[in-house]
């Protein structure tokens, strides 16, 4: 399966942040299946999957799952022109309003067309992809240049996904090890540098920032934030090449504001 370059980087960059907690404990695997899907309050759409759950659970909720009963509130928040805001994950950003933007659904296809592509023949890694599709939330694409063209440029991502202390996931060091484990046993050709703290919007985040080579000779840098909010892992992808997209990034850095 071949698609365009720019648009196979971005949906690369997806479908790591969907599988990469979905890879460690099968256990979780009969659990996930039985927690109350997202729903949706503004703009974009969860997985059909879920929606599915969502409307035939129609049970009270046992003492087990009360706490994940505030996945029935999650909204996958507004994206306008130059803006994000999400209120139940308590987070708005400012990007340039030049830029193109996705919405869950543009997302959602994304991820779709790269599904085959990562998996190939491999029947495991499809079977945790499709599971953590169905626990993740597309929140915010926006990139300098449009997806399905040539040039690669600045990009920046939201993305949540459904986690459980069965996976092991509890900060969001612990879900970015997992995102790496999963890049180091698919061989990407990424150099990873130590894992920091940095505090974004008022929130200390876990970073974990890569380098790669895209073919060109030059350097994409991705720099991986992540934390755990409401029983999510929600994560931030920033992608620069140099010094002058860096900056651009910086800049949204800076615009970010959680509650």
């Amino acid at each position: 399966m071949t698609i365009p370059k720019k648009a196979s980087l971005f949906a690369m960059l997806i479908m790591i942040m969907l599988v990469a907690a979905a890879c460690g404990d099968k256990a979780d695997n009969t659990a996930a299946t039985k927690e109350p899907a997202a729903t949706e309050t503004t703009t974009g759409t969860d997985s059909e999957t879920a929606n599915t759950e969502e409307t035939e659970n129609t049970e009270p909720a046992s003492d087990e799952s009360k706490e994940t009963d505030n996945s029935q509130d999650v909204e996958l928040g507004t994206t306008q022109k130059g803006s994000y805001t999400n209120d139940y994950f308590g987070v708005s950003l400012k990007f340039p309003e030049a830029w193109e933007f996705q919405d869950a659904a543009g997302m959602n296809e994304l991820t779709s067309a790269s599904s085959e592509a990562i998996a190939g023949d491999d029947e495991t890694k499809k079977k945790q992809i499709e599971l953590s599709q169905t626990k993740t939330l597309n929140l915010l694409m926006a990139s300098q240049y449009p997806l399905d063209g040539g040039q690669v440029g600045p990009s920046a991502m939201a993305i949540a996904e459904k986690v459980s202390l069965l996976q092991g996931i509890r900060t969001g060091k612990d879900y970015l090890e997992a995102t790496k484990k999963f890049m180091v046993d698919s061989q990407f050709p990424y150099d990873y540098k130590e894992m920091t703290t940095e505090t974004i919007g008022g929130k200390e985040m876990d970073l974990m920032q890569i380098t790669m080579d895209p073919g060109d000779g030059s350097t994409v840098t991705q720099d991986y934030y992540s934390t755990i909010i409401e029983g999510y892992a929600f994560n931030f992808i920033f992608t620069y090449m140099d010094d002058k997209t860096k900056a651009e990034i910086d800049t949204i850095k800076k615009s970010v504001q959680f509650k």
